[in-house]
């Protein structure tokens, strides 16, 4: 009678060999799984076109051929260089993407990213399943494609003049919008990409295009901030609304800076940046500063309606305008006005002027009857008084000098249709708005009053006046004594709420 230690030991090298015999089983079924699967046939294949090039006999398999290589591919040789593809060590077998019938599968062969030939697969009697989970079934390759035919390659790279490219040892040129070209090419491609330093670049060519890995920054920034790399190269050109478009591309990581005029620097890696824009309009007399810096108004100017007169009025003030860019959030401008008051201003559009209130009338010391000047400009201009009893209150060789002149001595005039003014001629005569543009030598007024006449036909016609005068105290006389009146400097007309 057997104890029961010879019991458990013939147990123990039952299960053994029970447990021996299953793993067998499972990693031979494995190996036979792994052998059935489509890519191995494709595999096959490939090896097979690899031996056959190495053995001299692939054009045996395939027609060579008769094609012209281009001026990128002289002095390469076709019967030779393309079947040498296939015995790199990047060959591979990858499945191609579309639509298969369930009982078809096709492979490209490859060099790198370069499609040699295209493997079509055809399945094999029923699908097996073992152990119910490994479903395996037989394929073979009914067909083998090669894949030489004529390809078009592009690139873009950043517009610049100091990426150099090659192709195939040959210098390649970008257009104008650094974009490279090249058509028909039938070997895979060397391409060399390369920055004044000499670094190359890596790329991949995925569908036509070239893929460099390059770092490139593309911004369009303020000019006011300034951009600096460690590279030394890059590349600015202005734009629109006074922005400067920075082109930053390098082989290795740049190293790129961003600073303002007020002292901010930050370096940069991407994504938006931390500014605050601050649009000032200030007459002269006001002084802008940033974090206690001073700021420098980027254009000075005369507003329109002062243009036709401002050479008169030598303390005539000019409209600065600041554009600020800070390079931080929440910036700040500190304005301080002629009288020293200051205030801080935030982000966006602000419009100072340090004209006090208007007055309802022209001051009585200054001496001039301002209504009486405009009505004889009205009568003036409807032919009912003489050029030569206007012109005094006009800046000989003035703009609006020339103005009156050139009516008073061309051909329209002389369509005014003729009329009689009433009695009185003018009513709602008005003065109002006065206001000082220089003090002593330059004012504006508003005038209103209606010009009442009866044509010859009898037909009553009123003529409104609401205009802005310009007067200047300007000396226009050669007597040699300085004796200065106020004159028409210029006018414009009142629009309110879209209506004269």
């Amino acid at each position: 009678m057997l104890s029961f230690k010879q019991v458990y030991l013939a147990y123990v090298a039952i299960l053994a060999i029970l447990v021996g015999s299953a793993t067998f089983y499972v990693r031979s079924l494995l190996r036979d799984y792994e052998a059935a699967q489509p890519e191995q046939r494709a595999w096959e294949v490939a090896e097979a076109l690899a031996s056959d090039a190495t053995a001299g006999r692939f054009w045996d398999r395939f027609p060579l051929p008769a094609v012209s290589l281009g001026p990128y591919e002289q002095g390469m040789d076709l019967q030779t260089g393309y079947p040498a593809l296939f015995t790199g060590e990047d060959l591979r077998a990858i499945p191609k993407s579309g639509q298969h019938g369930e009982d078809e599968l096709t492979y490209l062969i490859t060099s790198g990213d370069f499609p040699l030939a295209e493997v079509h697969l055809q399945a094999v009697g029923p699908a097996v399943t073992r152990l119910g989970l490994f479903t395996t079934r037989e394929w073979a390759a009914t067909d083998i494609q090669l894949l030489l035919e004529p390809r078009d390659y592009y690139m873009d790279l950043p517009p610049s003049h100091y990426f150099t490219v090659r192709l195939n040892g040959q210098d390649l040129t970008a257009d104008a919008s650094g974009r490279y070209s090249v058509s028909g090419l039938y070997l895979k491609p060397v391409f060399a990409i390369a920055d004044p330093s000499g670094a190359p670049a890596n790329y991949a060519i995925k569908d036509g295009q070239i893929l460099p890995e390059l770092y490139s920054y593309d911004l369009t920034l303020p000019a006011a901030l300034l951009v600096d790399t460690d590279k030394g190269f890059y590349q600015g050109n202005a734009v629109e609304n006074d922005q400067i478009r920075h082109v930053i591309a390098s082989i290795e990581k740049p190293s790129v800076t961003i600073s303002d005029t007020y002292g901010n620097t930050i370096p940069y890696e991407g994504g938006a940046l931390p500014l605050t824009r601050i649009t000032i309009t200030a007459e002269e007399g006001y002084t802008v500063s940033v974090q206690g810096q001073p700021a420098v108004p980027n254009r000075t100017f005369f507003p329109d309606e002062y243009a036709h007169f401002a050479e008169f009025v030598p303390g005539l003030p000019q409209t600065q305008v600041y554009d600020i860019v800070i390079l931080r959030e929440n910036g700040e401008a500190v304005v301080t006005d002629p009288a020293g008051t200051a205030a801080t201003l935030l982000a966006g559009e602000h419009t100072l002027t340090a004209q006090p209130a208007p007055l309802d009338a022209v001051p009585a010391e200054l001496g001039v009857d301002v209504l009486d000047i405009a009505q004889k400009w009205s009568l003036f201009m409807s032919n009912d008084l003489a050029f030569s009893k206007v012109s005094p209150y006009l800046i000989r060789d003035s703009y609006q000098y020339q103005v009156a002149y050139r009516y008073a001595h061309g051909i329209d005039i002389t369509f005014t249709s003729r009329h009689t003014l009433a009695a009185p001629p003018f009513t709602d005569a008005a003065a109002t708005n006065f206001q000082w543009l220089a003090e002593g030598q330059c004012f504006s007024v508003d005038i209103h009053f209606v010009k009442h006449m009866r044509l010859a036909s009898g037909m009553a016609v009123d003529d409104t006046m609401n205009d802005r005068f310009y007067f200047v105290l300007y000396d226009d006389t050669d007597n040699g004594i300085d004796d200065p009146a106020w004159k028409i400097g210029g006018m414009k007309e009142i629009v309110e709420n879209g209506k004269v």
